[in-house]
């Protein structure tokens, strides 16, 4: 559908239910092994064999788990204090972009505030490549200074992850084109989310032609390993 000034919709996440609690419960894993660490393994070591504590043990405990008990109080409090934090809801207007917090504060990132690259090789509107530390967002310039533009976000127990995040990128994108035309958006943007440049309506069936494709590969790649070990060293490692 092609839109104007006067009819741009607004469009809201949805939030991905199966991935959130999988991140949440992936961090509880965590949460419980570093428990396990610091309480369970210490107290195990010294507990084997059905032997009595020493009076340096007990020493040790004495000064040891008060630490660990106030560490995680602070790690608890300070969970306490970033989730008023959480993004509970994106949404996309006329006006911009907008992060709507537990605490009910709206961080937005607005059409009108966005301006040209000041940097050589970088679109208005580009993205930043994802490492292991950190995925990859698009951003934009205000005042001649990147401005990350999250569709989502990644942080421990915190996480929000919306199932329509392609869409809500094409929406964006469909905006700026609107609003501030004079940007020029990357074409890393349109391919990496599959996001058709004339229409800005995200293709879905690309998508899942490109996954397929990596998911073949991938298989293909497992058996041509699977296949040198068998032939190489006598066993299989999959079969």
């Amino acid at each position: 559908m092609i839109y104007t000034k006067e009819n741009f919709p607004e469009i809201a996440s949805e939030r991905h239910q199966i991935l959130t609690a999988v991140t949440y419960g992936l961090f509880g894993l965590l949460f419980v092994a570093m428990l396990v660490l610091l309480v369970a393994l210490p107290l195990s070591i010294q507990l084997e064999h059905n032997s009595q504590l020493s009076k340096n043990e007990m020493i040790f405990n004495a000064i040891y788990f008060p630490l660990v008990l106030c560490g995680i109080w602070g790690l608890y409090k300070n969970y306490q204090r970033h989730r008023r934090k959480k993004v509970i809801l994106i949404y996309i207007d006329r006006d911009g972009l907008h992060h709507e917090q537990f605490d009910g504060t709206v961080k937005s990132v607005l059409y009108k505030e966005l301006g040209k690259s000041t940097e050589p090789y970088i679109n208005d509107i580009d993205r930043k490549i994802g490492t292991k530390y950190s995925p990859s967002y698009i951003f934009g310039f205000k005042d001649g200074v990147r401005v990350p533009i999250h569709f989502s976000t990644a942080e421990n127990g915190l996480s929000y992850i919306p199932k329509n995040r392609n869409q809500l990128i094409a929406h964006f994108l469909k905006g700026a084109a609107l609003f501030c035309p004079h940007l020029k958006v990357s074409p890393a943007v349109y391919s990496d989310y599959f996001i058709d440049p004339n229409t800005l309506e995200f293709n879905k069936k690309a998508q899942g032609i490109t996954y397929f494709i990596i998911f073949i590969i991938l298989i293909a790649v497992l058996l041509g390993i699977d296949l040198l070990t068998k032939y190489t060293m006598g066993f299989s490692l999959l079969f």
